[in-house]
């Protein structure tokens, strides 16, 4: 449906912020060792000072709560997968199609990570005022707007309501069912991804009836 995209190279980095982006991930591994270990909720911040060897006024500049940890380590799968996941989507078949295979890459990543999720989702919400603009800090946020702009040129999405809405409608269908499965053990996410899909471009209308305004 979308037959090219464009790669942004990334920019230039200098010995300082190479420096300190080698910290943070060291930081962040052994934390995460820590974390698989124990649990997330059994370990400390202490604890991971002494783990990666770095001074607790460095632990807690880079990372002020351990949610912030999991928000660092999610950023960056997220980062490393991006261009797959966006190939994966231009190469569907259909604008549901692409938005149900991002959601099912998305759906075995969470499911994997299970029990990391509701710490990074609440840690998410509760810095919802920083982050006011999905589209500067969730890579779904601009592939979800680029699918839907191509299919309302396509013909295939309505023109009625602006793409930018859709796409911040769909972002929090998406968080809402994120919510559901969090509450919901038996539940696997990926069907509750279709569900919510199915909703979001089929509507809730009965095909046989017609809705009051």
């Amino acid at each position: 449906m979308m037959n090219s995209h464009t790669d942004i190279a990334a920019p230039s980095i200098g010995r300082r912020e190479r420096k300190l982006a080698q910290t943070m991930q060291h930081i962040v591994t052994c934390a995460w060792a820590l974390f698989n270990k124990y649990g997330f909720e059994s370990v400390t911040m202490d604890a991971i000072a002494t783990a990666a060897d770095v001074a607790r006024g460095t632990l807690y500049k880079h990372f002020p709560v351990k949610e912030a940890l999991i928000a660092h380590r999610f950023r960056q799968d997220q980062l490393q997968h991006q261009a797959l996941v966006q190939e994966a989507a231009l190469a569907a078949p259909s604008i549901k199609a692409a938005f149900l295979t991002v959601l099912q890459l998305e759906a075995a990543y969470a499911e994997r990570m299970r029990s990391f999720i509701a710490p990074y989702v609440f840690y998410r919400l509760s810095h919802a005022q920083e982050n006011a603009n999905p589209f500067e800090n969730d890579s779904f946020a601009p592939l979800a707007l680029q699918l839907l702009q191509q299919g309302q040129s396509d013909g295939v999405i309505s023109r009625d309501i602006t793409a930018r809405t859709l796409a911040e409608n769909l972002i929090f269908l998406r968080l809402a069912t994120m919510l559901r499965w969090l509450r919901e053990p038996n539940a696997l996410l990926a069907d509750l991804y279709a569900e919510m899909l199915h909703a979001f471009f089929h509507g809730a209308a009965s095909r046989t009836t017609t809705l009051g305004e």
